[in-house]
């Protein structure tokens, strides 16, 4: 599977900053007042010893949002290809005692199988190249009657940021990354299913209402860190902000589309 490229991936995720400015778009203009991480840790079903382990982590935000649900009788393990967002996850969780950080190929599992009840992969699957070979490490590892749960998005997701910065300057690369089209809601049932028996999905329903286009254009920067200095060296930056605040509507806000949801697996 030919997913985004290796360059975009070590930019993006190298560290937590692009991802940190991301997160607090969703916090701060998210239409469904229940946090999604918090929406998502919902969603599990724990037993009282559970054993856990999250492949791309990022920073922990599922276990640093939901910090007062985790039970000390628990066994966490946080994975992530990238040492900088495991740093953060530590750091994130530095008063949990009873999770261990490890970087880890989802595709080469390093565990022996049926050890764990809960498997996690929150928005990440899109970006393994062989996603099948990451599935069946996923359910060799699981317990036959453990749960996976694997997050993502719709093709819809954010469609009118990518609108917006094409109606501005369409000659700026800007190219919405590949996500959805690799693993998203409309297909990943049917990967998953190649997997595991029972695949049900569970949408998140939410919109994003901004009322800042500063912290608009920021979102958007973080996504193509190229795309600030494009501007600027084009003479165009100025006029970026006031483009996106005459996109707001008679209520004084953005609408932006989002699409997400949890795919919850069985055996």
């Amino acid at each position: 599977m030919k997913t985004n490229s290796t360059e975009f991936l070590t930019n993006q995720y190298k560290d937590s900053s692009n991802l940190d400015i991301r997160i607090r778009l969703h916090e701060a203009y998210s239409t469904n007042p229940i946090d999604w991480h918090e929406w998502v840790f919902d969603q599990m079903i724990f037993k009282a010893d559970s054993r856990i382990i999250e492949f791309g982590c990022g920073t922990a935000s599922l276990w640093e949002k939901n910090d007062c649900k985790i039970s000390n009788k628990w066994s966490i393990t946080l994975t992530d290809m990238s040492e900088g967002m495991l740093a953060k996850a530590q750091h994130n969780t530095r008063n949990a005692s009873n999770v261990a950080y490890q970087v880890m190929d989802i595709q080469n599992i390093e565990s022996e199988d049926g050890l764990f009840d809960i498997v996690i992969a929150n928005h990440m699957l899109y970006h393994v190249p062989d996603i099948h070979k990451a599935l069946a490490e996923v359910q060799r590892v699981l317990r036959d009657d453990g749960v996976f749960y694997a997050a993502t998005n719709g093709g819809i997701h954010l469609r009118e940021i990518f609108d917006f910065v094409a109606e501005f300057d369409p000659s700026v690369p800007f190219t919405k990354p590949m996500n959805a089209t690799f693993f998203g809601l409309e297909n990943g049932e049917e990967q998953l299913r190649g997997h595991f028996g029972d695949v049900r999905l569970v949408r998140y329903p939410s919109d994003l209402r901004v009322t800042s286009a500063q912290d608009l254009a920021d979102f958007i920067f973080s996504i193509r860190t190229e795309f600030k200095k494009d501007l600027i060296e084009k003479g165009t930056y100025a006029s970026f902000i006031p483009f996106l605040e005459s996109k707001k509507n008679e209520h004084g806000y953005i609408q932006i589309s989002k699409d997400s949801g949890l795919f919850v697996c069985r055996k």
